[in-house]
C-alpha cells in the first residue's frame, strides 16, 4: 500500500471521529428549555417528588429538582460521590455528621462530600425545592451510627 493511500485512509478516520464526536457533543448540548409550569413530577418516595432534568439517576451523572413536603424529615444517610444542591424555594435544615443543623434557604449552596453522613429535612411552613447534581448514578444508603 503506498504512503499516499495510508495518509488518505488515516484523514479519512480522523474525518469520520469527527463528525461522528460532534454529533455527539451536539446532542449533548443540544438546547432544551422547561418553563417551571411544564416540569413533569414523579413521586419518589412518601414526601418526596422528582423531577429529572438530565441524567439518569440510577445508571449515571444526572441533574434533577426535588420538591420536599413541608415538614418531611429524612433519615441520616450517605452517597458514595459528592452531592450537589441549591435550594430553590422554602427551608432546608441540612446536617452534616455532629456539626449542628444548619437552615439553608432560596439561593443557598451545598456540597456533601461523598461518604459524608447527612440528613435534611424542610422546615415547616412551606414546601421545598432543590436542584441537586451528582457526577454518578444516586446511591443512597443508611448511615452507620
Amino acid at each position: 500500500m503506498s504512503r499516499r493511500v495510508v495518509a488518505v485512509a488515516l484523514i479519512a478516520g480522523s474525518v469520520a471521529a469527527a463528525v461522528l464526536m460532534s454529533r455527539a457533543f451536539a446532542q449533548a448540548s443540544a438546547s432544551k428549555l422547561v418553563p417551571a409550569s411544564e416540569v413533569a413530577w414523579a413521586a419518589a418516595r412518601p414526601g418526596q417528588d422528582s423531577s429529572v432534568l438530565w441524567g439518569d439517576p440510577r445508571t449515571g451523572p444526572f441533574g434533577r429538582f426535588s420538591r420536599f413536603a413541608d415538614g418531611f424529615v429524612d433519615r441520616p444517610h450517605v452517597h458514595s460521590r459528592d452531592l450537589r444542591v441549591v435550594v430553590v424555594s422554602g427551608v432546608m435544615v441540612v446536617q452534616v455528621r455532629d456539626e449542628m443543623p444548619k437552615e439553608l434557604g432560596p439561593g443557598s449552596y451545598a456540597l456533601v462530600a461523598g461518604g459524608t453522613a447527612h440528613t435534611h429535612s424542610c422546615k415547616a411552613g412551606n414546601a421545598c425545592v432543590v436542584f441537586v447534581e451528582q457526577d454518578g448514578p444516586n446511591d443512597t444508603s443508611p448511615a452507620r451510627p
